[in-house]
């Protein structure tokens, strides 16, 4: 991840702040991932890094 993809998501308050910009629309790898990121961000697990490391064992890959 970038520096800037990196301090978005520490600032981003809400799931759909980690989601804006010219890209939001456009499809990603991460859309299979988006229900279950939303579901533990509401459980309260909003570091950005343990998330990373939760869809990493469920098989995200980035290429």
């Amino acid at each position: 991840m970038t520096l800037n993809t990196i301090l978005r998501f520490s600032r981003a308050t809400t799931p759909e702040e980690m989601f804006t910009g010219q890209w939001q629309s456009r499809a990603t790898r991460l859309d299979d991932y988006k229900p279950y990121l939303d579901q533990r961000w509401q459980e309260g697990c909003t570091h950005a890094w343990k998330l990373w490391e939760e869809i990493k064992e469920q098989r995200y890959s980035r290429g």
